[in-house]
């Protein structure tokens, strides 16, 4: 990763950054500032230096440096291909867990606990996430809907206020009907809240909370993005739970 940055400050951010290595996924804001003894505004302005939004952007890009998942061959033997997707599925979920942001997670929480009623959006192969999400949240007598095309997604709107919190799930978060409904319940004043592979997609933007998955592609699907991303609802299904 660069190690660009002006001034004293900035430099020790560069040193202390190189010497942890991915260990900085571990690390939140205020610890790695606290480490470096210097201020957090000066960390973010480091990375903002190196070429990224901030310290989330950073993160995200570091997680995926890792390999790519491997292909799928006709030659493969049924044992080859069983170790392929396996450790597909295992690289997704592993990623996954460093580019889903804590601070995003508690704030998502927060705003599923109080909402009045929950709107999943997710068209698809997002859909069977979406309404796997609904089921977990009904477990905990949550109100939950799922809308899955345009249509349904903009009427549903109508009741929209402040209590509630609309979530949408997308893998590349380049579907334009999830992200047009998602920015117009917004605008009604809900709570918005994604789930999706890219953190500076169109539904992404849309979003007050974006929990950020990762996954490659599995025979031109999203199959392996989609396991990280059962992995993330099952996570404020427990969440929820614990917290209940």
């Amino acid at each position: 990763m660069p190690q660009t940055g002006s001034g004293a400050a900035e430099q020790q951010v560069a040193a202390y950054f190189a010497a942890q290595g991915s260990g900085i996924l571990q690390l939140s804001l205020s610890e790695i500032a606290l480490n470096c003894g210097v201020s957090e505004p000066t960390v973010v302005r480091w990375c903002r230096h190196a070429g990224y939004t901030g310290l989330k952007d950073y993160k995200i890009a570091l997680a995926r440096q890792a390999p790519a998942a491997e292909p799928i061959a006709e030659a493969d033997s049924h044992s080859e291909i069983k170790r392929k997707v396996f450790a597909g599925c295992l690289d997704s979920v592993q990623t996954s867990l460093r580019t889903l942001d804590d601070e995003a997670l508690t704030r998502a929480v927060g705003l599923l606990a109080s909402a009045r009623n929950i709107d999943v959006y997710a068209t698809g192969g997002s859909a069977p996430i979406a309404s796997y999400l609904r089921h977990q949240l009904l477990k905990l007598g949550i109100r939950a809907n799922i809308w899955s095309d345009r249509s349904s997604m903009m009427l549903s709107q109508s009741g929209l206020s402040p209590q509630d919190a609309v979530l949408a799930i997308s893998c590349t978060g380049a579907t334009a009907s999830v992200a047009d409904a998602l920015a117009a319940a917004r605008g009604h004043g809900a709570a918005t809240l994604c789930i999706t592979n890219s953190a500076d997609s169109a539904v992404a933007q849309s979003a007050d909370v974006v929990l950020v998955t990762a996954g490659g592609s599995f025979l031109g699907s999203n199959a392996y993005a989609r396991l990280a991303q059962m992995a993330v609802v099952d996570t404020l299904f427990a969440c929820l739970t614990v917290r209940q």
